[in-house]
C-alpha cells in the first residue's frame, strides 16, 4: 500500500477543510486520493489468496 488507511483518512480531513478559494484544487487532490485509495485496495485483494468455495461431501 501507498497510504495506510489512517493516512488515508488524514488526506480526506485535511482536503475537507479547505476554504472556497481553494475548492477547484481540494476537488482536483481528492480525485487522486480517491485513484490512489482504489489502487490500494486493488493491489491488497490482489494480494490475498482466493477464497475456496469448498462444497464437496456437503449434503443439503
Amino acid at each position: 500500500m501507498r497510504l495506510s488507511w489512517p493516512e488515508h483518512l488524514q488526506t480526506a480531513r485535511a482536503l475537507e477543510l479547505s476554504g472556497d478559494e481553494q475548492r477547484g484544487t481540494a476537488l482536483a487532490l481528492m480525485g487522486v486520493a480517491l485513484l490512489l485509495l482504489s489502487q490500494d485496495l486493488l493491489a491488497q485483494q490482489l494480494e490475498q489468496p482466493p477464497a475456496t468455495n469448498d462444497t464437496e461431501g456437503v449434503e443439503g
